[in-house]
């Protein structure tokens, strides 16, 4: 599940950081729902990070890279002093290439086939 890949990985960046939960400023993470197969999906990884107390949080779709960009923009403008982003990702039970051709073309009218 997304709690038993992140939770090992989440301990490990703050022992070495030495961070408390309490002390990350905002936390974002980046997957894809679609591709998963279920809406809000992201939701499940949330009990890994521990959202108790109430924590700064958000979530973007697609990959790490737009998560890391949210979480640059926070620390930026002055919002947050420290960022957690993560980033996950799980097949669906259907075909990748077909899948992904679904998501990224919304208005599906003629296979795009991304990979090909």
């Amino acid at each position: 599940s997304e709690v038993d890949l992140l939770m090992p990985v989440l301990h490990e960046v703050l022992g070495a950081t030495g961070l408390k939960a309490n002390e990350i400023g905002f936390t974002c993470s980046g997957s894809a729902d679609y591709l998963a197969g279920r809406a809000f999906s992201f939701t499940m990884a949330l009990d890994g990070v521990g959202a108790h107390p109430p924590i700064s949080e958000s979530h973007v779709e697609m990959d790490g890279a737009w998560a890391l960009y949210e979480a640059w923009v926070k620390i930026m403008t002055g919002e947050a002093d420290t960022a957690l982003v993560y980033s996950y990702g799980k097949s669906s039970p259907g075909e990748v290439r077909d899948v992904l051709t679904r998501q990224l073309d919304p208005y599906y009218l003629a296979p795009l086939w991304p990979d090909s």
